[in-house]
C-alpha cells in the first residue's frame, strides 16, 4: 500500500479551465471542450455546446494546447507497477520514503518500500535507460538492492531504512555485518529488489494520470470540476491536483485494449542486411520511450509498440472490436532522418489511410482509426523506404482496439 498526502487548500485556480480532447468508445468521432465535470464511472461533462461522454464510455482525455511530457528527468520514484512520481526526498523510515512531491505544489507523498523500485535522489543521467532493468550499475538477475553513490561507487546488498528527516539512509552491504549510515548527500540513487517489489492491481476501471512534470499516477476513482481534479489511487488514498497541471488521463482495464497488451498470432521481421529488428511493446525498437512529432510538439508515449523496417505483425480480433486506433510515426529522436512506408491491412485488405506512403519524421505523425467491425485479423506492416532501413525506428503509439 502507498499513500498520496496532498494539501488542497491554497490552490490557485488558472485562469481559464484547460481544454481537452475526449476519445470515447462509443463515437469514433473525438469531443474537444473544456472540462466542467468528471463523475462517477468516469463520465465528462463540458463547459458549452460540446456533448457530454457517458460513464464508462471514455477512453482518454488529452489536452489539446499541450503535448504528453517526457518521463521526469529530475528527482522521482519509479513503482512497480509503472508510475512514476517526481520529487526530493523528505523523509522516510524502515517501511515507507517520503517525498516533497513537484505536482501539486509540493505536497508530501509516501510511498511504502515494497512498491519502489527506484528511488532518484538527484536526476538521472541524460542517457538513463527508460526502463529500470537496463540501468548499466544494476546486475540482471541479482535478487538484492543496489545503492548508487555519486562518486559513480555501486554497493549491493540490503537498504533497511530512510532517515525520518530525509538526510540520508542506512544500507547494509553484502559481507558487512550491520547496517551503515550513507548521507544523502552522497547518494545518488537506489533501487531495490525487483523481485520482492509489488503493487496491487486494481479491478475494474482505473485511470492513468499524466502531469505536467511528467509524473505518471494510477487512480481507481476520479473526480473533477473546471479546476480541481480529486480521486482516490489504485490503493485507496485521496489525492488532488490543480487541473492545469494534467496532460492527459488514460482509461484502462474498459473498452480500450493496448495491443501491446495482446501476443500477435504471427510476426514477420527482416532485416535490409539481414539483420532484424525485434518488436518491442510499450518502447521504441531501441528500448528508448515512445517519442513522437505531434501537433502539439515533441510527445512521449506510455503505450505502444516499437518497430523497425521491415516489419509486420499480426493480431487475432476475433469480429469483438469496433475500430483501431494509434498515433503512427518515426522516432522523433532515431528515426528523424529517413521514410517508410505504412500499411494497416484488415482480414488482407489494405485499409485507405492517407499520408503514410512515404511517411517521414518531418512530415509528423499520423493519428489513424480503422473500423474493424467484424474482422477477423489485423495486420501492421511496415516497409522499406528509400533509404533502405536506415533509422527506419516507427512507433505505433497509443495502439488500442476499441469494443
Amino acid at each position: 500500500m502507498f499513500t498520496f498526502l496532498f494539501a488542497v487548500a491554497g490552490f490557485a485556480p488558472a485562469e481559464l479551465p484547460p481544454a481537452f480532447l475526449a476519445t470515447r468508445a462509443s463515437d469514433a468521432e473525438p469531443v474537444a471542450g473544456t472540462v466542467a465535470k468528471i463523475a462517477v464511472g468516469f463520465a465528462v461533462t463540458f463547459a458549452g455546446p460540446a456533448p457530454a461522454v457517458a460513464a464508462d464510455d471514455l477512453v482518454s482525455l488529452a489536452r489539446a494546447d499541450k503535448p504528453r511530457p517526457p518521463f521526469p528527468t529530475g528527482p522521482h520514484v519509479v513503482l512497480a507497477n509503472g508510475d512514476r512520481i517526481a520529487g526530493t526526498l523528505s523523509g522516510g523510515s524502515g517501511l515507507s520514503v517520503t517525498l516533497k512531491a513537484a505536482a501539486g505544489g509540493g505536497q508530501a507523498v509516501s510511498l511504502p518500500l515494497t512498491g519502489v523500485i527506484t528511488l532518484w535522489v538527484v536526476p538521472p543521467p541524460p542517457d538513463a535507460p527508460a526502463d529500470v532493468a537496463r540501468y548499466p550499475w544494476l546486475d540482471a538477475g541479482k535478487k538484492q538492492d543496489a545503492l548508487l553513490l555519486r562518486n559513480g561507487d555501486v554497493l549491493r546488498g540490503r537498504l533497511e531504512a530512510v532517515a525520518a528527516d530525509g538526510a540520508g539512509l542506512r544500507f547494509k552491504p553484502d559481507g558487512e555485518t550491520a547496517a551503515k549510515p550513507y548521507p544523502l548527500a552522497t547518494v545518488a540513487a537506489v533501487a531495490l529488489d525487483p523481485t520482492l517489489a509489488r503493487v496491487k492491481a486494481p479491478k475494474g476501471l482505473f485511470a492513468r494520470v499524466t502531469t505536467a512534470d511528467g509524473s505518471r499516477i494510477s487512480f481507481a476513482t476520479l473526480l473533477a470540476d473546471d479546476f480541481v481534479l480529486t480521486g482516490s489511487t489504485v490503493t485507496g488514498a485521496k489525492v488532488s491536483l490543480p487541473l492545469a497541471e494534467v496532460i492527459a488521463v488514460d482509461i484502462r482495464g474498459g473498452k480500450a485494449v493496448a495491443l501491446a497488451d495482446l501476443k500477435p498470432t504471427a510476426v514477420a521481421e527482416e532485416g535490409f542486411n539481414g539483420v532484424a529488428w525485434p518488436w518491442v511493446a510499450n518502447r521504441s525498437v531501441r528500448g528508448n520511450p515512445l517519442r513522437l512529432t505531434t501537433p502539439r510538439g515533441g510527445e512521449v508515449f506510455d503505450t505502444g509498440l516499437g518497430v523497425h523496417s521491415k516489419s509486420s505483425l499480426t493480431y487475432s480480433l476475433g469480429g469483438k472490436y469496433k475500430r483501431f486506433e494509434a498515433v503512427v510515426g518515426l522516432d522523433a529522436a532515431t528515426g528523424r532522418k529517413w521514410a517508410v512506408n505504412v500499411r494497416v491491412l484488415v482480414d488482407g485488405k489494405e485499409a485507405k489511410l492517407d499520408g503514410l506512403i512515404g511517411l517521414t519524421a518531418a512530415a509528423g505523425s499520423k493519428a489513424i482509426r480503422v473500423d474493424v467491425t467484424k474482422v477477423k485479423e489485423l495486420t501492421l506492416v511496415v516497409d522499406f523506404g528509400p533509404g533502405g532501413d536506415v533509422q527506419d525506428d516507427v512507433n505505433w503509439a497509443n495502439a488500442r482496439l476499441v469494443e
